[in-house]
């Protein structure tokens, strides 16, 4: 099967979206991935941060062959790009984007074997309308992970381009509540609520800590994800001044203006790191932490992050987001420093009290929510279960939607 993934994040950074952990097991399946991201803008050739580097790596390549041939990375660059700035905010604009690409990227497409693809998979920063124009024969899949078009730098026309996306796909996954319900308002044909999960034994192991982070001291707090405007810099640096014998380590790549600059000397910024060394960070800590603001945008987010700390045993410490508060895991809740602080020394001293047993409860909690499981589920969803990986002709795979093939 040819499934065309399109997401925000170019393969093999810091980042693991749920997309990622898809195209693996679509991979496992063997199906044959194209995976995609941008587009680039034109200013993008000169300018931009280390994931638009990426970007422009995969469109001056012509697209790179990862994962032994069978998925094929690209980014296309676009003349007519749907960016939040006068002229090119519009869903005519967002409409085009794929029509005016140099090169031609759906040629760029079929010369990698994708001119038609059985499965269209969709997250909020691919063009969708484009895409869908492109591909009508393909079953298609909108994945919203995120409030989008509460984002600061989202086009205004994403709201009106997404209501016509909720009217087109065969299957909306919303991965929060309120994001199930907002499609379901707007008339979306078909919605599945499928949270976000892990992979549990990527973490569970045994395995020795980092050595940065070990030599900054215990006890040691981590945050490990994008320093994005969601991320509660205030909160951070509050809870570090109350427990000064408390180290902090945040790990990730800094977007957007996350607030006002960490001066605490507990705190300490170290950059991003490649998602595969994430279990050596964390069995370096003793706490984990989601420091989010709380706000409609962030009662949309549903923090993979979250059962990623509780595989690798950690205690964890959120914010209480919608999303962290209907999960029913074993985390604590906080709304201001004061709650953080007294959270990580109540969870330090309960590890210490307990024998092992409410680390014992944390990795089980994560082991009941797994992408393998995520993944069996949205292919029942889009009725896939037990179709044969070697299906490759689009017209042989029949839209499957709410009250029959259309």
């Amino acid at each position: 099967m040819r499934v065309l993934m399109w997401e925000h994040f170019a393969p093999g950074g810091p980042i693991r979206v749920g997309g990622h952990h898809f195209a693996r097991r679509f991979l496992a399946r063997g199906d044959r991935v194209a995976w995609c991201a941008g587009p680039l803008a034109p200013w993008n050739v000169a300018f931009g941060n280390d994931e638009v580097r990426a970007r422009r790596r995969l469109w001056e390549r012509g697209g790179e062959w990862l994962e032994s041939g069978r998925l094929f990375a690209y980014a296309p660059l676009t003349w007519s790009p749907h960016r939040r700035r006068p002229i090119l905010d519009s869903a005519g604009i967002a409409r085009r984007t794929l029509r005016m690409t140099t090169p031609s990227c759906a040629a760029t497409l079929a010369r990698a074997g994708f001119e038609e693809v059985d499965l269209l998979f969709m997250e909020p920063g691919a063009p969708m309308t484009a895409l869908l124009d492109l591909y009508p024969r393909a079953r298609s899949v909108y994945r919203m992970c995120d409030d989008t078009a509460a984002f600061p730098d989202t086009p205004r026309s994403f709201a009106a381009i997404e209501r016509e996306v909720f009217a087109r796909v065969d299957l909306v996954v919303a991965t929060a509540r309120v994001l199930e319900e907002r499609a379901r308002r707007a008339g979306a044909r078909r919605v599945v609520h499928l949270p976000n999960a892990c992979e549990p034994e990527g973490f569970a192991g045994p395995v020795a800590p980092d050595p940065l982070l070990a030599s900054l001291g215990r006890p040691l707090a981590i945050y490990a994800g994008a320093l994005d405007h969601w991320f509660d810099t205030a909160l951070v640096e509050e809870t570090a001044r109350r427990r000064p014998d408390w180290q902090f380590a945040l790990i990730g790549p800094e977007r957007g203006a996350p607030g006002p600059v960490l001066t605490a000397p507990n705190v300490h910024f170290l950059g991003p790191r490649a998602y595969d060394a994430l279990p050596a960070c964390f069995a370096a800590a003793d706490a984990g932490l989601v420091p989010f603001r709380l706000t409609p945008m962030t009662d949309a987010i549903h923090p993979i992050k979250v059962y990623e700390y509780l595989a690798a045993g950690l205690p964890v410490v959120a914010t209480p987001m919608a999303e962290t508060a209907a999960m029913r895991a074993p985390i604590a809740l906080a709304r201001d420093a004061d709650a953080f602080a007294a959270a990580l020394d109540a969870s330090r001293a309960q590890d210490a009290a307990d024998g092992g047993a409410s680390r014992a409860a944390r990795v089980r909690f994560a082991s009941l929510h797994t992408w393998d499981d995520r993944f069996a589920r949205l292919l029942a969803e889009i009725g896939l279960a037990g179709v044969p990986a070697d299906v490759h002709a689009a017209g042989r795979m029949p839209k499957r939607v709410a009250g029959g093939a259309r």
